[in-house]
């Protein structure tokens, strides 16, 4: 009798000591998220969109854009873990066009797989316009700037351009 107590007793003992070392511990196993991918993982308020580059119209020459965007707003929505990130940006630029200046509003929005290819650079697999890399600068703690490669066909001509996108997380 002496010896099931005792036996009984040492299993409880070790039943608790496996729980208490269950809740103690990591109960996921992940991984913990690195490097760029730990630093994106969250959402981030676009501030500000700077563009340079070119617009195509159908007929005559090319015009020259440069410049900063207006009425900019948007986000960046990363799931470091899941691999996917949303975003959504708008911003107006202004082109000058036979003396005349024209605000054109650019969106770029969408989602895709994200991958995180070096510290200074991500690809985003977007079902709808394709891939898309962001080749990252100026970080800091708690912001960035992406440069990313902008074309696109509209009923007025063409847009090839390069994007500034400047990020803070939230």
């Amino acid at each position: 009798m002496k010896f099931k107590t005792s036996a009984l007793l040492l299993v409880l003992l070790l039943g608790f000591s496996a729980c208490r070392k269950d809740r103690d511990g990591d109960t996921n196993n992940e991984e913990p998220l690195t490097g760029i991918a730990a630093f994106l993982n969250g959402e981030f308020e676009v501030t500000r969109v700077d563009y340079n580059g070119s617009f195509d119209p159908p007929i005559g020459p090319n015009i020259p854009l440069s410049g900063t965007g207006d009425s900019t707003q948007g986000y960046y929505l990363f799931d470091a873990r899941a691999k996917n990130l949303d975003y959504d940006v708008f911003t107006r630029m202004e082109i000058d066009l036979l003396g005349q200046t024209f605000n054109i509003p650019v969106r770029i929005d969408g989602s895709g797989t994200v991958d995180y290819v070096s510290e200074t650079r991500f690809t985003v697999d977007d079902p709808d316009i394709g891939l898309v890399t962001y080749d990252i600068n100026n970080k800091t703690s708690n912001s960035l700037r992406a440069t990313t490669r902008y074309e696109t066909d509209t009923l007025a001509g063409e847009l090839d351009m390069l994007l500034d996108v400047y990020l803070t997380k939230k």
